[in-house]
């Protein structure tokens, strides 16, 4: 776990018991447990960004990404969903995998067994995702956290640097390139997210001023820094911005499944180990 960048942070032990159960996922980080304001962050595994297609263990982690998010619905409230990817067009329409938000307060579900969800996460037929199942079965809004831009600029790197279209000699500066406008992606989503749960606090489309923002693994490494750090330097010679979570007194939770948290080699592959679970280290230098 990285160091807390709040007054107020808990051990990955302390903070674990009250914000996720242990048989869907681990936190790896937590500050300002007793704040009113509330973020909480999963990391996860979801289908291949260029074909669409399942890994060998997408539906597990998608079944256990449910658990947690209904979890998160019934135990603390949260009545917003920001999921990484999603779009709304003119009049609230879906421009991309997931269903557009609304204002209908359907009553809740009923919950679901991992197996059950499975079932329905596998199904080749129709395409769903947790974030998906959970709009259908609980009265939760979703809403856009995606910078437009930014999301174009690195699906259109994404499909050069992956989809055959760029040569070898290339192919580690499109590379390096992409890692950058990733992490500069990630940044605007995170800085983004406290005007967006104040705006539908204060509109009364939610009761409580929480979100989960949903998010692939490999953006969790950069976002524990970020938060770390306590701010964001976009480049190396540009200024240090703070992190609006943090101007605003957010208490923040970073949680994964516990399919990745139990795999230490795709843990290091996206630049995360086992000092994410104990103890922090010494703290980073933000400016």
């Amino acid at each position: 776990m990285l160091v807390l960048f709040l007054a107020g942070g808990l051990s990955a032990a302390e903070a674990g018991s009250n914000v996720c159960p242990a048989e869907y996922g681990k936190v790896l980080y937590e500050c300002n447990p007793s704040r009113e304001k509330q973020l909480f962050i999963i990391g996860m595994g979801h289908r291949d960004a260029l074909t669409g297609a399942n890994g060998p263990r997408t539906v597990k982690i998608q079944a256990e990404v449910y658990k947690m998010g209904e979890w998160l619905i019934r135990e603390e409230g949260v009545e917003l969903l920001l999921p990484e990817g999603f779009f709304k067009g003119p009049g609230g329409s879906k421009t991309s995998g997931a269903p557009a938000p609304n204002s209908d307060k359907k009553k809740s579900a009923a919950p679901l067994d991992l197996q059950a969800l499975e079932a329905k996460l596998a199904d080749r037929n129709n395409f769903v995702n947790a974030e998906i199942l959970l709009k259908r079965n609980y009265p939760i809004v979703l809403q856009q956290v995606e910078d437009k831009r930014c999301y174009e600029e690195v699906s259109a790197l994404m499909g050069r640097a992956f989809g055959g279209q760029c040569p070898p000699d290339e192919f580690t500066r499109a590379k390096a390139e992409l890692d950058f406008l990733q992490d500069k992606r990630t940044a605007v989503m995170l800085q983004k997210i406290p005007e967006i749960i104040n705006r539908e606090y204060a509109e009364r489309r939610i009761q409580n001023p929480k979100a989960i923002f949903t998010i692939g693994l490999a953006h969790i490494a950069p976002i524990l820094k970020y938060l770390g750090d306590g701010g964001i330097r976009p480049a190396a010679n540009q200024d240090f911005q703070e992190l609006n979570l943090r101007r605003h007194n957010y208490r923040v939770s970073v949680l994964i499944p516990r399919s990745l948290a139990e795999d230490p080699i795709l843990l290091k592959i996206n630049g995360l180990g086992k000092n994410h679970f104990g103890s922090p280290p010494s703290p980073g230098k933000g400016k």
